[in-house]
């Protein structure tokens, strides 16, 4: 999260940096806009402290003028009000007129004369900024064993917030995670995705991991990306037996474009499958999007998956957690959007083995990593 500094006297804002400096804070995450068009320039940045002046040119070489108010709508209306603010001003005696509107936007007043009282509110909101920091990215599994294959790709380090199993790194310039489920199942997933939403609030969020078929739509070792999925234990239970009320939850179209781009590489398969030493499928099929529906148990039951595919008659993939992912997205203030990729590693039957995990968890990773690149690449 940056820091943006919003002041156009270069002793008053060298006062300020040398003060952020020496709490801590690295010199490239701190922002200087020098006048109104700098600070329009630098507000579409992930800003997450704001230091205001209320008298700042309107652009290069112009005379000072009383921007406080423009400032802060600004600030309000580009959605980033959730930020903390401040405004540190030499001229107290502005702050009668503008207290009422700063303060009910959570933004403190402090007189740069007064320098031990800004100082100290400074290192209080310093304080907070650390505590409310935000990924760009989150990618979740539900087993030890999905998230393995990323220590292969990426150096990340391993750190526990409240609870919940992180491993952090970057991947094209942004930071995110991988959170590590406590559990596999839906309830789980359905927490677990809507507490990282709230807390790291990123753009994107993922999921990679193993899944099962249904035969005659998928292969074994097939990849298959979420482009809808819905539960299939919704509904209700009456003496005519079990009527299913299915609520789906559809991929970002937009982005599933970009996403059905990448899988239109002939070439994709064999650059997903690179580096994997293990047992692979013994069929070659190309990854496709799919219809998803999950459900909090394992099942291998030849009947009752004939019954979960009645619902809908396309479906590919069966799991436990995509439905609570994707929803838990869907719901939030957040919203950002899914990519949800798993491998075929069984046909929903009796004959269940775990000779291709290891190979569906690399390839679905591999393939996660790629998609984010995809999209960072598009949002720019």
């Amino acid at each position: 999260m940056k820091i943006l500094l919003i002041e156009d006297n270069p002793g008053k804002a060298g006062c300020i940096t040398d003060h952020l400096i020496v709490k801590g804070v690295p010199a490239a995450d701190i922002i200087h806009a020098q006048n109104m068009t700098d600070f329009a320039a630098f507000l579409n940045h992930e800003i997450g402290l704001f230091i205001i002046d209320f008298k700042l040119p309107s652009y290069d070489g112009g005379t000072a003028i009383p921007n406080g108010k423009a400032i802060l709508e600004a600030i309000i209306k580009s959605g980033k009000n959730d930020a903390l603010m401040i405004a540190i001003s030499s001229y107290p005696v502005d702050f009668p007129e503008v207290r009422e509107q700063f303060e009910a936007h959570g933004c403190i007043l402090s007189d740069f004369k007064n320098s031990d009282s800004w100082k100290s509110t400074l290192d209080h909101l310093l304080t907070q900024l650390k505590k409310s920091f935000r990924f760009d990215f989150l990618i979740f599994c539900a087993l030890k064993e999905e998230r393995k294959p990323y220590a292969t790709f990426v150096n990340g380090r391993g750190v526990n917030r409240g609870g919940v199993t992180c491993w952090d790194f970057e991947i094209s310039g942004k930071r995110g995670s991988i959170i590590q489920m406590p559990q596999m199942g839906l309830v789980n997933a359905a927490i677990t995705a809507a507490t990282c939403i709230d807390r790291y609030k990123p753009k994107i969020i993922a999921m990679s991991g193993i899944c099962g078929g249904f035969k005659d739509q998928t292969e074994l070792g097939q990849l298959l990306v979420s482009k809808m999925v819905y539960e299939y234990q919704s509904g209700k239970w009456s003496d005519e037996g079990f009527q299913n009320e299915p609520y789906q939850v559809p991929t970002d179209s937009h982005f599933l474009g970009h996403i059905e781009s990448l899988l239109d590489d002939e070439n994709l398969l064999e650059e997903l499958e690179k580096k994997f030493r293990g047992d692979r499928p013994t069929k070659y099929t190309a990854p496709a999007t799919a219809i998803f529906t999950s459900g909090s148990a394992v099942i291998a039951d030849s009947k009752y998956i004939s019954q979960i595919e009645k619902f809908h008659r396309k479906v590919q993939g069966l799991d436990m957690e995509i439905f609570a992912v994707q929803r838990a997205a869907e719901l939030s203030s957040v919203k950002p959007i899914c990519l949800c990729a798993k491998t075929v590693v069984d046909l929903c039957n009796a004959e269940k083995s775990d000779k291709i995990h290891a190979y569906g968890a690399f390839v679905s990773a591999r393939f996660v990593l790629m998609g984010l690149e995809t999209f960072f690449k598009s949002e720019v």
